[in-house]
């Protein structure tokens, strides 16, 4: 048995005993999960929301409109749309119509209690793992998940971790039984962690001392070699085998590594270089587009920095978070949230990401921010709408609510930018979502704690 699929098989079984472990460790404590949504039935008639503000995202939103999706598209938008026989009619009047928001980048599935080694399963061993899939580890139970809709998160890219070719990403769909419900789109692409260069990486490495930061360089020019090396075998794997092998070929079986590379190469999938420096930024692009590869970037605290660099190469940001410190001393409090201001003023496409796996329902107000520092509140909500689903490559599917797109939609009473706003309703594919949570769960225990206090004067 080769070593990736030793390393596959090994991975399942660590996914299966995590969760007991959890269970167990649940139990010991005295307590297990205490929330647990059932997952939505499939669409069995058409259903129209009515009287409702429609926010279409790809135009301008309108009043006292008519959406009408069944068997989980959108067919019809408008006003005055005449119904179908059998239509359930759902009352929007006051209310605003949104596509369901997009989280670009989490690791949601993969990661339940920090603390808990037994619930990590987000990083697999070794350096070199291309073959390794973020779908077939998560874990659908994952309280995390309806904490995140609850928000109006929809959909969430769930991304590997671990040394620099983590795996592939895929795209999650935040309802259903299985792993296989939950996806979307597998693999969605490849992600790479470029290393810092010596002079000028995380904490100065090197800076005022020449050992340090010539030791740092070799380091850095030994992982790049190794990068170079996993490519170049790839290529000459894919030029030997033309065709995805599944099966044995002259004697020799497929290997799962450069199988999961050949995708990459042919640009079918992208490659999400996950890097923060501005030069980091700029060699990871430059060694990209020399492999004629689809490169993202994927953080870019430094992105508007090189914001010029990108737009002129029409390499998308996956830019986030926007709630943190500045990086450097020298830094006004306010660059992070300036941030996708100034990419868009550049021409860079991009995406805001909250990459906070147990906070990932604060996404819309890390856009929020952004919008109160520069960024146009419409082009603030685009950026977890329908530019994440074109950067994602499924913005025919997601992202707008659009004729024949996915009936992938949130009902609230306001702006969801606004930390007031309450998410009232969701589908995901047509599919009627159940909006409880651990959450809302403790709130309802402490509210009723709150009531009985006054009832006996205690509050």
């Amino acid at each position: 048995m080769s070593r990736a699929q030793n390393s596959s098989r090994n991975s399942s079984r660590r996914h299966v005993t995590r969760w007991l472990l959890l269970a167990l460790f649940a139990l010991a404590a005295g307590f297990l999960p205490a929330s647990d949504p059932v997952p939505g039935r499939a669409q069995t008639g058409p259903i129209a929301i009515v009287g409702v503000t429609v926010h279409p995202i790809d135009r301008d939103p309108f009043a006292n409109g008519t959406v009408l999706f069944d068997g989980g598209k959108i067919t019809a938008i408008g006003s005055g749309i005449r119904l179908p026989a059998g239509t359930q009619v759902i009352d929007g009047t006051g209310k605003h119509l949104y596509p369901g928001l997009i989280a670009p980048s989490t690791q949601l599935g993969l990661i339940e209690i920090g603390a808990v080694r037994a619930t990590r399963d987000q990083i697999e061993v070794g350096s070199m793992n291309p073959n390794i899939r973020a779908e077939i580890s998560v874990n659908p139970d994952s309280e995390h998940i309806p904490v995140a809709r609850a928000n109006g998160i929809a959909l969430a890219v769930t991304r590997p971790g671990g040394g620099r070719i983590s795996g592939t990403s895929a795209l999650l769909r935040l309802d259903g039984w299985t792993w296989e419900d939950l996806t979307v789109e597998a693999p969605l692409g490849l992600e790479l962690h470029w290393p810092y260069l010596a002079s000028g990486g995380r904490g100065r490495r090197g800076r005022g001392n020449p050992e340090a930061a010539a030791r740092a360089e070799r380091e850095r020019d030994i992982i790049l070699a190794r990068i170079d090396e996993t490519f170049a075998a790839a290529e000459a794997y894919v030029k030997a085998r033309p065709t995805a092998a599944s099966g044995k070929v002259d004697g020799d079986a497929p290997d799962l590594r450069m199988e999961a590379l050949r995708p990459v190469l042919s640009g079918e999938i992208p490659v999400f270089l996950h890097a923060e420096d501005a030069r980091q930024i700029r060699s990871s692009v430059e060694w990209a587009l020399g492999r004629h590869l689809r490169p993202i970037i994927v953080g870019g605290r430094d992105a508007p920095l090189v914001a010029a660099f990108l737009a002129e190469r029409n390499v998308p940001v996956i830019y986030g978070p926007i709630h943190r410190l500045p990086s450097r001393r020298d830094e006004d409090f306010s660059a992070p949230f300036e941030g996708p201001a100034t990419l868009e003023a550049a021409g860079v496409k991009f995406a805001i990401g909250a990459f906070d796996t147990s906070n990932v329902r604060n996404l819309p107000y890390h856009a929020a921010t952004a919008a109160a520092y520069g960024l146009a509140p419409e082009a603030a909500l685009r950026s977890i709408t329908l530019s994440a689903a074109e950067i994602l490559g499924v913005a025919d599917r997601y992202g707008s609510i659009t004729l024949g797109k996915s009936a992938t939609v949130i009902l609230t009473d306001g702006d969801p930018l606004e930390i007031a706003t309450q998410v009232e309703a969701m589908w995901i594919d047509g599919v009627a979502v159940d909006l409880n949570s651990r959450h809302t769960q403790l709130y309802g225990k402490y509210t009723e704690k709150l009531n009985r206090g006054k009832r006996v004067g205690r509050f």
